[in-house]
């Protein structure tokens, strides 16, 4: 598993999303690396990490994570790598001092105890593109991220020139990736963590709804939350600075 390490001062973790990597970091890591040692993972199959069948089981991802990351630091996690932090979080509590979740769940997928999330088959309908045409099947995705936020255009040429400018994600990756998303629950985990949790969501987020926040507080008391004003599903490209303040504004507090 690749980790870049830039910046200095406390340990800080970044965990990209879904078919990206962590370039897709660069704005709001260059302005993190001023206060904080940012470790900028590349999930397996994914940016410049290798890929077996089956890194991306929770297992083994979490066992990589533990081997690789700092005995102790602080975690930032979006999508797909906010669902795979709650995951270490709870399984080595000791390791994290805080958690701040951009656009994550416990669950991704509705069911009837869970609404705020994405239908199951949009993710089956994506898994099932994919052997067809990996390009065409992130494309979409990308203006699904995209879709409703303010400056949608920004984000979708920035995720765009992201994908174009690097080494494809391995499409073994991807299905593994989509079968977390699809197949994860991790409520009860959430609920038990025992470091302070933030929730960063954009107003505007098709995949992750603002509503998710209040559905997160019931599952677990004292949730620090910031809704990103006229932001999809990807604040940290469309409003740099918003979600800057808010990380280092919850990291900070006592």
């Amino acid at each position: 598993m690749h980790i870049n390490t830039i910046g200095q001062g406390p340990d800080l973790v970044l965990m990209h999303g879904w078919s990206m990597q962590s370039a897709v970091w660069h704005e709001l890591a260059e302005a993190l690396a001023q206060n904080f040692t940012l470790h900028l993972v590349d999930l397996p199959g994914h940016g410049q990490s290798s890929w077996q069948p089956g890194d991306l089981d929770l297992p083994v991802v979490l066992a990589k994570m533990a081997a690789l990351l700092p005995e102790q630091a602080y975690y930032l996690g979006w999508s797909l790598g906010g669902l795979i932090s709650i995951a270490f979080a709870d399984q080595f509590p000791e390791r994290v001092n805080k958690l701040s979740l951009i656009a994550a769940s416990p669950r991704f997928v509705q069911d009837e105890t869970w609404s705020c999330a994405v239908e199951a088959q949009v993710f089956e309908q994506f898994a099932a593109n994919l052997a067809d045409n990996q390009q065409q099947t992130l494309q979409r995705f990308l203006l699904l991220q995209a879709r409703g936020a303010q400056q949608s255009r920004d984000t979708i040429r920035q995720l765009t020139e992201q994908l174009a400018n690097s080494t494809p994600p391995v499409t073994a990756a991807l299905q593994e990736g989509l079968a977390l998303l699809i197949n994860s629950d991790l409520r009860k985990e959430l609920a038990m963590l025992a470091c302070p949790l933030q929730l960063i969501v954009g107003d505007r987020d098709t995949l992750i709804p603002a509503a998710v926040i209040a559905e997160v507080q019931q599952l677990k008391a004292g949730v620090d939350s910031e809704i990103i004003k006229g932001a999809g599903h990807a604040p940290f490209i469309s409003q740099p600075l918003a979600c800057q303040q808010a990380i280092e504004r919850f990291i900070n507090e006592h």
